[in-house]
């Protein structure tokens, strides 16, 4: 599968919020999961990111019926361009983990919409 844009890269492997650990101080991990259109998400979110010149590295590791993208932000979490992509897709659910400086989070976006939210 191709990279969706330098820095970043696309890895096929089970995706797993528990698998990113790095010591950077803050990781995070959204998932976008849900029956719907999946490849068309991936190519809007990919668009909008794209055109986003504050957009920071990810890195894409997809499987069966879930994508999954991992970021070492530096700025956050871009949930904007999660929230945009999400309002075309009401289907999918789109779902952020994340650790910061030890403290974790996490929110979940739904029809464009933030619907839950934890520290």
């Amino acid at each position: 599968m191709p990279a969706s844009r330098c820095p970043s890269s696309t890895t096929r492997d089970e995706p797993s919020f528990t698998a990113v650990v790095k010591s950077s101080g803050f990781t995070a991990v959204v998932k976008v999961t849900g029956v719907g259109r999946l490849e068309d998400f991936r190519e809007r979110l990919r668009w909008i990111m794209v055109r986003d010149a504050d957009a920071e590295a990810y890195t894409e590791h997809h499987a069966e019926g879930v994508l999954e993208y991992r970021f070492e932000p530096k700025l956050g979490i871009p949930f904007p361009a999660f929230a945009q992509a999400s309002a075309d897709f009401p289907e999918l659910r789109v779902e952020a983990q994340w650790t910061r400086d030890g403290i974790a989070g996490r929110a979940v976006i739904e029809s464009g919409r933030l619907v839950e939210r934890s520290p």
